[in-house]
C-alpha cells in the first residue's frame, strides 16, 4: 500500500485495497472473526504496514479468545447487566450511576470511591460518544492500594467493550453512518504535583495505555486534556513517551481556557463545569458523579439490600404510588445513614438552602433533600415521577412537581435519586409505572414473560 494514502481520508478504493491486503495475511479463523472495520483499524494503527498490522491483529485475536472477552457481562438493551460507569443521554441504556447491584463486584465499587468520576456524556457534533473523566479528582495514592494493575485493566476492558458493543451501535444508528470512535475529555481541575509524580499510579497508567493501544487501536477520535496546570507539562513529557505518535497527534492539551471544546461538542451536550450548559440535574452527581468530589453519595451495599417497602407491579397492573410524610428539618448536617421517618427505602439529608449562601446566623431552610432507593428484579425499566403536597391539602393545584417523569432501569442495579422538596409539612408521592413499549430499547417481553410480576422494592 502506498505511503501517500491519507489514512484519515482514504478513498473507498484505497480503504478496500488496504483491507484486502491485510486479510491476505490472516488465517481463515481470524478473518471470519474480524469485520472490515476491525481490519481497517489495525491497518491504520500500523500506518498500512500489513506485516506489522498482521502481527498486531493476531495477538489481539489470541488475547480475546484466551481472556473470554466476548463473554464479558456488558450492559446492552437485551440484557440486565449493570453499566460499568455513569451514563447520560443514550437510549440503549437509561441514565445511570454505578451502585452496588448484584452484578457489580466490590472491586469496582472500591475503584469508584478513588477515581475522580467518569461518564459517557451524550455526543459530539458529529454523533460520536463523549467520555468525560475528572482525573484531577482521582485519589491517586489510594488507587494502587484499591486495585491491582490487572484489576484496573480488566475494568478498562469492560469500559471499552461497553463503548464498542452498546454505545457505538446506537450512535451509528442515529447518525445513519458508521460511528466507530469516541471523543475523550480529561479534566485535570484539582490535580496536584504530588498526584502527577506518584510512581505506583503512573506505572499502572503506563501499563493501561500500552494495553489500550494494542487492543483497542483507533477507538479514540480526539482527546482534550483541559484545566491542565503548568506542572502537568513535566508529567506529559513522560506520558507522551509511552504513546504512539499517531495517538499523540490526537491529543490537545488545554489550560483553563478550553472554549474550543464547544467546537467539538455542542453546549447542550457539554457539562456546565466545562463551559457548556448541561447540568443533568435529574441525576445525583449531575453530569459526572464523583465520590471524591462529594457530589455523589457513597452508599454501602447494605443500603440497597432488604428494603422494607416491597410491592409487585406488572404489565397488566403497571402503576404503583408510595406516599410518605415530610416534616420540616432545621439547619446542620445529619448522617447519610439516618433513616427518614423509619422507612428503610428512604434516606434523608439536611442541607442549608440556598446552597451558595453562608448566613452568619441560622435561617429557616427552604428545601430539604431526600434520597430514594429502589430496584426491580426484572422488566424493561420503570418510569418515576414525584409530587409533593402540603399536609392536609386535597387539591392537586397545591402540589409541586418535585421530579418529572424519567426512565430508569433498576433491573440492572439499584437506583438512587436525590429529591429536593419544600421544607414544610407535607406528603411526597412517588409514582412508579412500568416502561411503555416505546420507551427505551429493551426488547418486548414474550407473552409468558409479561405475565410474571415484577418485584419493586
Amino acid at each position: 500500500m502506498s505511503a501517500t494514502v491519507d489514512v484519515d481520508n482514504p478513498t473507498p478504493s484505497q480503504r478496500a485495497a488496504a483491507i484486502e491486503q491485510l486479510r491476505d495475511k490472516l488465517s481463515d479463523e481470524v478473518n471470519s472473526y474480524c469485520s472490515d472495520l476491525d481490519i481497517w483499524r489495525f491497518s491504520v494503527a500500523r500506518q498500512l504496514d500489513t506485516e506489522k498490522a498482521a502481527v498486531m491483529i493476531n495477538a489481539w485475536y489470541e488475547w480475546r479468545k484466551q481472556a473470554n472477552v466476548d463473554d464479558l457481562a456488558v450492559a446492552q438493551p437485551d440484557n440486565e447487566n449493570p453499566v460499568p460507569c455513569a451514563v447520560r443521554g443514550y437510549s440503549a441504556v437509561a441514565d445511570a450511576n454505578v451502585t452496588a447491584g448484584i452484578g457489580v463486584d466490590d472491586a469496582q465499587l472500591r475503584l469508584t470511591r478513588t477515581l475522580g468520576g467518569g461518564c459517557w456524556h451524550k455526543r459530539d457534533r458529529d454523533g460520536r460518544p463523549v467520555y468525560i473523566e475528572r482525573a484531577g479528582r482521582h485519589i491517586i495514592k489510594d488507587i494502587p492500594k484499591t486495585s491491582s494493575t490487572s484489576g484496573l485493566i480488566e475494568f478498562h476492558v469492560l469500559l471499552q467493550e461497553f463503548l464498542t458493543r452498546t454505545l457505538l451501535p446506537e450512535c451509528s444508528q442515529l447518525a445513519e453512518e458508521t460511528v466507530w470512535q469516541q471523543v475523550v475529555v480529561i479534566d485535570l481541575a484539582g490535580v496536584s504535583l504530588v498526584a502527577l509524580s506518584h510512581i505506583p499510579a503512573l506505572n499502572m497508567l503506563r501499563e493501561m495505555l500500552a494495553r489500550d493501544q494494542m487492543l483497542y487501536p483507533e477507538r479514540m477520535y480526539r482527546t482534550y486534556v483541559v484545566n491542565a496546570p503548568p506542572v502537568f507539562i513535566t508529567a506529559w513529557k513522560m506520558i507522551r513517551s509511552w504513546l504512539d505518535p499517531r495517538v499523540i497527534s490526537k491529543i490537545q492539551i488545554l489550560g483553563k481556557d478550553h472554549a474550543e471544546l464547544l467546537d467539538q461538542i455542542p453546549a447542550h451536550n457539554l457539562p456546565s463545569f466545562l463551559g457548556g450548559s448541561c447540568k443533568c440535574s435529574h441525576m445525583p452527581g449531575g453530569c459526572v458523579p464523583s465520590v471524591p468530589l462529594g457530589n455523589y453519595p457513597d452508599l454501602p451495599r447494605s443500603a440497597y439490600a432488604h428494603l422494607r417497602h416491597q410491592v409487585q407491579i406488572s404489565y397488566t397492573e403497571p402503576r404503583h404510588s408510595f406516599v410518605c410524610e415530610t416534616m420540616p428539618v432545621g439547619n446542620g448536617p445529619t448522617p447519610m445513614s439516618s433513616p427518614l421517618m423509619g422507612y428503610a427505602g428512604w434516606l434523608g439529608i439536611k442541607r442549608d438552602s440556598p446552597r451558595n449562601s453562608a448566613p452568619t446566623s441560622p435561617a429557616p431552610m427552604r428545601t430539604q433533600h431526600v434520597f430514594v432507593r429502589f430496584s426491580t428484579d426484572r422488566g424493561r425499566g420503570v418510569v418515576v415521577e414525584v409530587m409533593w403536597q402540603p399536609l392536609g391539602s386535597d387539591s392537586l393545584d397545591d402540589g409541586t412537581l418535585v421530579y418529572p417523569e424519567a426512565l430508569f432501569e433498576p433491573q440492572r442495579a439499584p437506583v438512587l435519586l436525590e429529591l429536593e422538596a419544600p421544607n414544610r409539612a407535607g406528603q411526597l408521592v412517588v409514582n412508579w409505572r412500568v416502561a411503555n413499549f416505546d420507551e427505551g430499547q429493551a426488547p418486548f417481553p414474550r407473552p409468558e414473560e409479561a405475565q410474571i410480576p415484577i418485584q419493586l422494592e
